[in-house]
């Protein structure tokens, strides 16, 4: 068993599992230290959440329940009084403990309905109609997202979507959806993206942002000269393959699905030509097929880490910049080591400190308030500790430099471009749902060092920053290795996944392998060593 992942061996799941628990093998990690009483008092108020009576209301007069200093912003971010016309508001709250003497900040999103309803009254998500005329919201976008509605507030009383947090998002998000309703909807464009894109919009006033950045971001760029390779059909002549590579390569996998209870489906590609492309199993039900989204999970990191080398490319970020320098809260801190870019993608962040982080996740607008509590706490630059909360703060910066939420520049700036049109993906560690030919678009890009076709994502030199090496810099002589979002070498690299989906990209090989699936399942031990000697043997050699 190899201490760490390397995607060039067979058996790349249990390397994959390894990472995402955040273990090397053959060493026990050792237990965190015993927090301090500041530790303990950082982490408290960290965590403080305001609760409000209501967030849907229908009065003028916005809800109590916070005694702090609480400020109210309307649709166009407006400083406002009271709710003077039906629609979304966002509350900021400050708040400073006497322990700290520190102002937090802490963010949520209320909605005023059209029309008074009864606390009892329950209200059909099914019954668009009556459901608009309540709450003021075109019929047309309440029926066009009819299923993020119904899974999000469900057939209960109005008294009980009004305490709802999330609900109030829902709607606060709705209600600024354009268009006719005819179009289908996206998790870029769906309410809660339009919620997240409202809070950026807000903050970017509040911390400065539109000032320090008011240029949209560009990119991809076309790139210059000759396209770079794309996925494509072809022979397997042109792959590089023998004749019978393919044919051999799904025996081992008829034989695997037959012999599982997961399905699957794979996208091998050498020299930018699908060896094969084919889906295997059943979910639900149904036959799997190559179109069906499965979960990429911590993939994801890799994909969100993309992002951020744009923003380092074009010379808006640097690897070594400080945090704070792009978020407001995290100044004036007194600290041993300050966080960089380069800690939050590399694992070297300190932000495991006590496992802080139970429910925190990328659509809270205020991560980086909560951070600013307890950041002189955390022990930067001493271990390598896996951590999907890097790149959550990263997603905030990428958020403060572009004014785009995440969903939109991911959608925008990487997916769009490389034509990956069957991927949701609206976070930045664990929640991308894709297909394999997406996921081969992606890794072909990686393979080119940083091109797809007509489009520069980055360049080479700012590619080979990505790659994984020896972290010295930041944990000293010891340090083990790993890349800027990537695991594996600098020529055979790729990320694992709790869903033990398989993204591997091996420059060596000029090759891509992408297996998609939501869990590892049964009896994958018995066949992964053989999928990949099938790939080597049917690869033709020099």
């Amino acid at each position: 068993m190899p201490t760490r992942l390397t995607f060039s061996c067979p058996i790349l799941w249990i390397c994959s599992l390894l990472l995402v628990s955040g273990i090397a093998a053959g060493a026990e990690k050792p237990a965190p230290p015993k927090p301090s009483p500041e530790a303990i008092r950082a982490r408290e108020i960290a965590n403080v959440t305001p609760h409000f009576k209501e967030y849907i209301f229908s009065a003028e007069s916005f809800p109590g329940g916070v005694i702090h200093k609480t400020t109210f912003y309307d649709r166009s971010y407006r400083l406002v009084r009271a709710a003077d016309a039906p629609g979304p508001y966002g509350v900021v709250v400050a708040a400073t403990p006497k322990a700290t003497g520190r102002t937090f900040l802490r963010f949520a999103t209320m909605y005023r309905t059209a029309a008074q309803i009864d606390g009892k009254q329950i209200l059909d998500p099914l019954a668009p109609g009556d459901l608009a005329r309540a709450l003021g919201i075109k019929p047309a976008i309440l029926k066009q997202q009819e299923k993020l509605i119904r899974d999000t507030l469900g057939m209960r009383t109005f008294a009980e979507w009004s305490r709802d947090p999330k609900a109030a998002r829902l709607l606060a998000g709705l209600s600024q959806a354009t268009g006719d309703g005819s179009e289908p909807i996206h998790k870029y464009d769906d309410a809660f993206a339009l919620d997240r894109q409202w809070w950026v919009g807000l903050k970017r006033k509040l911390y400065g942002w539109d000032k320090a950045y008011p240029r949209p971001f560009v990119g991809p760029r076309p790139k210059a000269g000759a396209p770079a390779p794309v996925v494509r059909e072809g022979t397997a002549k042109e792959a590089g393959m023998k004749a019978d590579a393919a044919e051999k390569i799904d025996k081992v996998l008829q034989e695997f699905a037959a012999d599982t209870d997961q399905a699957f489906a794979v996208c091998i590609v050498r020299h930018g030509v699908i060896v094969l492309h084919k889906a295997y199993g059943m979910r639900d039900g149904k036959p799997m097929t190559v179109d069906t989204k499965s979960w990429m999970a911590s993939v994801t990191k890799t994909m969100s880490a993309s992002l951020m080398l744009m923003l380092i490319d074009q010379g808006l970020v640097k690897l070594d910049d400080p945090v704070d320098k792009f978020l407001p809260p995290l100044r004036g801190i007194k600290v041993k080591t300050p966080l960089t870019i380069h800690h939050l993608y590399t694992h070297t962040n300190g932000l495991t400190l006590y496992n802080w982080w139970p429910g925190w996740n990328d659509e809270m607008p205020d991560v980086e308030e909560r951070l600013a509590s307890y950041y002189n706490q955390l022990l930067v630059g001493k271990e390598w500790s896996y951590t999907g909360t890097g790149n959550i703060l990263g997603s905030k910066i990428i958020e403060a430099v572009s004014g785009e939420a995440l969903p939109r520049f991911f959608h925008r700036h990487l997916l769009a471009p490389l034509g990956c049109e069957h991927t949701d993906v609206i976070g930045s560690h664990a929640d991308a749902f894709s297909v394999p030919l997406d996921m081969a678009h992606f890794g072909q890009m990686l393979l080119n060092g940083g091109s797809y076709d007509k489009w520069e994502f980055f360049r080479k030199e700012t590619f080979e920053k990505m790659l994984p090496h020896k972290l010295t810099k930041l944990l000293g002589p010891n340090a083990r290795s790993f890349g800027f979002g990537l695991d594996g070498t600098p020529k055979k690299f790729g990320h694992g996944a709790a869903s033990a989906a398989t993204f591997h990209v091996d420059t060596e090989s000029d090759l891509v392998v992408i297996m998609t699936r939501n869990r590892q399942g049964k009896n994958q031990d018995k066949y992964n060593g053989r999928f990949w000697q099938a790939i080597q043997e049917g690869i033709v050699k020099p």
